[in-house]
């Protein structure tokens, strides 16, 4: 599937109870935080995907809503978007990284 555009991103992002949600570490939130809009945050990672999957009923509660994922690179918001799709959210959207985010807002 192609990545969405950012067109999609901000349709999505500006949707009743979208939620943008930053899967990256505490310190790399730190080093370069994302400023620009209103985000939850919820670590996983390639390997330990165990925070995202504890607190994604409280931080995100509509499985009807938008999501829209970004970490740095792109990479864990891909497999951030796999297990939240395997879980019955039904609008996940891979927004990238930081600079992919950081561009379309």
């Amino acid at each position: 599937m192609a990545a969405p555009t950012p067109d999609e991103i901000r349709t999505a992002a500006g949707q009743p109870g979208a939620v943008i949600l930053d899967v990256r570490t505490k310190d790399e939130i730190a080093a370069a935080p994302f400023t620009k809009k209103p985000y939850k945050h919820a670590t996983c990672s390639l390997d330990d995907s165990s925070e995202l999957l504890e607190k994604a009923d409280e931080l995100m509660p509509d499985k009807n809503a938008p999501v829209v994922i970004f970490c740095r690179s792109g990479r864990r918001a891909g497999k951030a978007k796999e297990l939240l799709e395997e879980r019955g959210y039904k609008t996940v959207l891979n927004a990238g990284g930081l600079s992919d985010i950081d561009a379309v807002f």
